[in-house]
């Protein structure tokens, strides 16, 4: 049985031997971990093991595909496997043959027979790779253990599995993937069509931005949005091989995905293929395709129209199915487009929700006699009518003028509030009038006066150009006359015509 490690011993020895593996692309770093060796202090106790030539020998032979060595195919029967072992060593015996490389080929050969003759050391092989032909390998640990990992007891991973949100519970054989997915990211999946995934994913999603104004974001509108999904390449459907040509098997894990070794006494340790990066295939050298550098992937270009819904609000995201990456490690849907809404503030209304609120400013006669003013709203401007005594602030609300709920639910309002604006200057008959509605209000004109004012009008000189004065007709209203004619009527004329207006008579 193999020894067993903490899982913290592990955690750090993986951070000790991994090697950061940068793969560029337009948009994108994915972080490959690679063990590339064991500690120091472990290699120099390898070393004294494997010193001698005869475990020199045995390890050379034990690192070839014995369905190579012996030239059939991995679903070839026993029947067959026995067939062609006793043909070729007859041929390479060393009896028989006297070449100097007869004797080495002739034990590769019973090596090779030997792993693929027993059914329980070929299953091994066939779900281990070169890792079950090593010394101290336990297969029904390894079973057990169901990861990369020899050896059980590695509750640590489990726990830390369902702590990053993995799948796999207990003895699943999804365990070591969930973590190092999340740890490593899409790297531990393999690359390309040829990636070795556990499953289906989604491609990643793209994010863009777009600035509406008020007036499109209140009543919606339709948007071009530009974009650079990843997509795969037209020239070779993805394969990332040239017209004609076929991915090969990789020769650093056998078509495996994986490279594994043994770590002192019987420990092992598996991960993903740098050659290949886990896909099993390589694509042979000349045979990359043109336009994608044998990736299989490229990123485009893209205009797409997006419909904005009427009523969207500023900071909103608003989701495209299907318009993000394409997955580049399985065959799973496309990734979605995520559209973040900035609405430009309007120097006409103001949000809250789905009411707007609007300022309308109206002259001091109108707050006090009323009458009609007209005001914008989202389709258009309407005319509204302002009750006399209209305060100022004093709120009119337009039911159904608002704007609409974009997760359903009733329409908005329109909400006016009104600004009484006061003059910052007066006209010498605009004081004077002012002046009287103010005495009348403070109670300083005497009952006669107010009702002589008010049968005859006001009579005062008013300062103009043309030295106009008003004068008092007989329907109440003031008429100006030019003050050249009146003092043709002499002085005594005039006091007598003011002395009757002042007095009643």
């Amino acid at each position: 049985m193999p020894p067993r490690i903490p899982s913290q011993r592990t955690l750090r020895f993986i951070a000790f031997n991994a090697s950061p593996f940068v793969t560029a692309s337009s948009s994108r770093h994915t972080v490959r971990t690679l063990v590339t060796q064991a500690p120091s202090c472990l290699r120099e106790r390898r070393s004294k093991l494997l010193e001698s030539p005869v475990v020199d020998q045995v390890k050379r032979i034990a690192s070839k595909d014995p369905y190579q060595v012996l030239g059939v195919a991995k679903d070839a029967t026993l029947a067959d496997i026995k067939k062609v072992y006793y043909s070729l060593a007859r041929k390479y015996h060393p009896d028989t043959n006297k070449d100097k490389g007869a004797q080495e080929k002739f034990v590769e050969i019973q090596a090779a027979y030997d792993i693929l003759s027993d059914e329980k050391k070929r299953k091994a092989y066939d779900k281990y790779g070169e890792a079950s032909q090593q010394p101290g390998f336990d297969p029904d640990a390894f079973a057990n253990a169901r990861g990369p990992f020899g050896g059980g007891g590695f509750s640590g991973f489990e726990d830390l599995a369902s702590f990053f949100g993995g799948k796999a519970g207990r003895g699943s054989s999804n365990m070591g993937h969930d973590v190092f997915e999340t740890l490593f990211g899409a790297a531990s999946r393999g690359r390309g069509r040829g990636g070795r995934g556990t499953g289906d994913f989604r491609g990643d999603d793209l994010e863009a931005h777009v600035t509406l104004s008020f007036l499109d974001a209140a009543k919606g509108t339709k948007t071009t949005v530009n974009i650079n999904p990843v997509s795969s390449c037209s020239s070779c459907s993805g394969t990332g091989l040239k017209p004609g040509m076929k991915r090969q098997t990789c020769t650093s894990c056998n078509g495996t995905g994986t490279r594994t070794f043994v770590i002192d006494s019987g420990f092992q340790m598996a991960s993903t293929c740098n050659t290949c990066a886990g896909a099993g295939t390589t694509i042979p050298r000349g045979g990359q395709c043109s336009q994608c550098a044998g990736d299989g992937f490229v990123r485009l270009r893209k205009n797409i129209s997006v419909d904005i819904p009427a009523g969207v609000e500023d900071g909103m995201t608003i989701r495209v199915p299907g318009e993000g990456d394409v997955p580049v490690s399985s065959k799973g849907p496309k990734g979605d487009l995520l559209l973040r809404v900035s609405v430009a503030p309007s120097k006409v209304f103001r949000r809250q929700g789905t009411n707007i609120h609007h300022e309308a400013r109206i002259p001091m006669h109108t707050a006090l006699l009323g009458g009609r003013v007209r005001v914008p709203t989202l389709d258009g401007d309407v005319d509204v009518r302002v009750p006399g005594g209209t305060q100022p602030g004093e709120e009119m609300v337009l039911k159904g003028r608002g704007l609409p709920a974009i997760f359903g639910g009733d329409r908005g309002d329109l909400f006016i509030s009104f600004i009484v604006q006061l003059p910052r200057s007066l006209t010498k008959r605009q004081r004077e009038l002012l002046q009287l509605y103010a005495d009348d209000v403070e109670g300083r004109i005497s009952p006669s006066n107010a009702q002589g004012d008010s049968k005859h009008g006001s009579k005062r000189v008013a300062e103009g150009q043309g030295g106009e004065e008003p004068v008092s007709d007989t329907n109440g209203t003031d008429s100006f006359t030019n003050s050249s004619s009146s003092s043709k009527e002499g002085w005594t004329s005039r006091a007598w015509r003011k002395f009757r207006t002042h007095t009643g008579f």
